[in-house]
């Protein structure tokens, strides 16, 4: 018997499924279209291996499995850190396979985890929420940087014209009360961004 291999209880086997299935109703068929898809990773008719041979997809299939479905994101549970590795190699090729097998999934992404970890998916999401936010983050604070380069580039150099535009400024400005406002919301909501809510 191999040393990566679980032992598991048929309760334990059921209930797995009947938890998966539960969840997500319309992927059923994810559990067979991923044996299916992995088991044809380096399938090549002129690759040389004999027929009796298992092939490298068949062996990677047989030491994974699909746990849940979120969002787009499949996490995948395998019995060994090299069989993750290999399924990282060929990721664009089993999501491909994937979404042409079940296109009403709509998956986007695949996450791993090893065997008898208690990692879950809505952990690697939150990371990747989390990440997305930050790069919005940076990327409000670059625009609002080029508005107030651009603001200040535009701002008129004669003092003649400053006078005929300062009536037209005072229409456009907020009242004091209104811009703290503004100011208020918008530092809180930076903050919220940092503390990752």
């Amino acid at each position: 018997m191999n040393d990566d291999s679980k032992i598991i209880s048929s309760q334990e086997m059921i209930q797995h499924v009947i938890d998966f299935t539960s969840i997500n109703p319309e992927s059923r068929e994810l559990p067979s279209a991923w044996k299916k898809v992995v088991s044809n990773i380096g399938k090549n008719k002129n690759s040389g291996e004999e027929e009796s041979e298992i092939s490298l997809g068949e062996r990677i299939a047989g030491n994974s499995h699909v746990v849940d479905l979120k969002n787009g994101v499949v996490l995948v549970e395998a019995n060994h850190s090299g069989w993750i590795q290999y399924l990282r190699m060929y990721k664009k090729f089993i999501i491909k396979g994937l979404k042409w097998a079940l296109p009403n999934l709509k998956i986007e992404d695949l996450a791993f985890r090893i065997a008898g970890s208690q990692a879950k998916l809505s952990d690697q999401y939150d990371n990747l929420v989390k990440k997305e936010k930050e790069k919005l983050y940076e990327k409000f604070s670059r625009e609002e940087e080029s508005l107030k380069n651009f603001s200040g580039a535009n701002a008129p150099s004669n003092k003649s014209t400053n006078k005929n535009n300062s009536n037209a400024n005072s229409k456009t400005e907020l009242p004091p009360e209104l811009n703290s406002i503004f100011e208020r919301i918008k530092k809180e909501m930076l903050e919220e961004e940092k503390s990752g809510k």
